[in-house]
């Protein structure tokens, strides 16, 4: 499925005046950026840049407590909102001290879809649909196996950014203080490319072989295989049999993947013929015989396999499942102590969506079509507003997003905000 109709660049600033006033969850935002601490001791610290109308960025914001923010936001109405260090003096007055410098951030990572228009087929540029939302489901639940199981970080909070990608904030304690050393070499660890010594023909690097079963067992690589074409045909698959380093079974595999060449192949594998699949469906089929452990283990079970691969071929399935699927990070985002990133519940200026916090667990169900906008969230309100006209005025903020579309997102961000703040 894909993105619902977006709003005019123009329409959205109609609706911002409203947002920040009643729906923005700015009492949720501050509490999870004060991270328990009292507010001139931390969250006066942070830096906020307020992006408005026509790209003029406001840098170095800082606010004392969450009565600032508010009066601030309520005044200027942000077309984006971005969040970045923590300082060792307010922002506000770094013009006063001798001595500016950013001590901590949480660690971030940006995935953005317009890095996987080389192998999607469905989508270009600004474009997603549910096809594609595939790479991002791949990515969190790669990105959740790698910095809980090889880091040990266990605060993440995952957010759409309302147009084609999402951002990871980890923050943990440990990752916050991580210097930009510390967060190249992570970042370095976490990355996946033609030149990495994270996989070869002969070794696979743990973090390889846990990122490939995690990619293999979440069912997405298998749909798409078939809805990306990378199996459709020889223009198609040519480049991906090139990761096999043995020649032998290279031209073994070319031959397998012609059409004239199945009904041999299939004298061997009657659970195939029973299953009925189309081509490219039947060729990755063949491929997870051939090369993958896991299936080979199950399907031997009951019928005949063909032989293993040779050494310098055994990784060939690994290579091209993480050359195509894994992550693709945007590493400058992430090694950057001060780097900016979009704070959650941003409306994106050029359609109008929120940025909303999404679970991990559920990543897989989420829908680009349902996703809030601000047009539509401001004649929700403004029906609460008719059915409630004598209601609690004190909490109206909390009534308003608890009532809204946006209800699902904050019920994820303040799970996030709860567990973060009782540690």
């Amino acid at each position: 499925m894909a993105m619902a109709n977006t709003l005019d660049p123009v329409e959205v600033e109609r609706y911002l005046d409203d947002y920040y006033r009643s729906l923005y969850p700015v009492d949720l935002i501050c509490k999870w950026l004060s991270y328990n601490k009292d507010a001139h001791q931390y969250f006066a610290l942070r830096e906020f840049v307020f992006i408005l109308k026509d790209e003029i960025h406001m840098r170095y914001l800082s606010f004392k407590n969450v009565a600032e923010l508010i009066e601030k936001l309520q005044r200027t109405s942000p077309a984006k909102i971005d969040i970045g260090a923590v300082y060792n003096q307010p922002p506000c007055d770094r013009k006063k001290v001798s001595e500016f410098m950013a001590m901590e951030r949480e660690l971030v990572f940006d995935i953005d879809l317009t890095d996987y228009d080389s192998i999607r087929s469905c989508c270009s540029g600004t474009s997603v649909c549910s096809k594609c939302w595939r790479f991002i489901v791949i990515a969190v639940k790669v990105l959740e196996r790698l910095l809980r199981g090889h880091f040990g970080f266990r605060h993440m909070l995952w957010v759409f950014s309302g147009r084609r990608g999402v951002h990871c904030w980890v923050a943990d304690e440990k990752a916050r203080k991580l210097p930009n050393r510390g967060r190249e070499a992570l970042a370095k660890y976490l990355s996946y490319d033609k030149s990495s010594s994270a996989i070869s023909k002969y070794r696979v690097h743990p973090m390889a072989e846990h990122s490939y079963r995690t990619i293999m067992d979440s069912g997405e690589m298998d749909k798409l295989v078939f809805e990306q074409k990378w199996l459709e045909g020889e223009v198609q698959w040519t480049p991906i049999l090139k990761f096999c380093d043995d020649p032998k079974m290279r031209d073994v595999l070319h031959k397998e993947f012609l059409k004239y060449h199945f009904i041999q192949f299939l004298i061997y594998f009657p659970i195939i013929i029973k299953f009925g699949l189309e081509s490219p469906d039947l060729r990755w089929r063949l491929l997870k015989l051939r090369f993958d452990k896991k299936e080979r283990e199950i399907v031997g079970r009951e019928q005949k396999l063909p032989n293993p691969p040779s050494e310098a071929a055994k990784n060939f399935l690994k290579i091209f499942v993480l050359s195509y699927a894994y992550p693709k990070l945007d590493e400058k985002v992430t090694t950057s102590l001060n780097h900016l990133l979009k704070c959650p519940f941003s409306i994106h200026p050029k359609n109008g969506n929120v940025a909303v916090p999404i679970s991990a667990k559920t990543v897989d169900r989420f829908q680009l079509d349902q996703v809030p906008r601000v047009d539509k969230l401001c004649v929700e309100m403004s029906k609460i507003n008719k059915t409630d006209e004598a209601g609690n005025k004190e909490n109206r903020r909390q009534m308003y997003y608890n009532q809204s579309s946006l209800a699902p997102y904050i019920e994820v961000f303040d799970a996030f905000v709860k567990d973060l703040c009782s540690k």
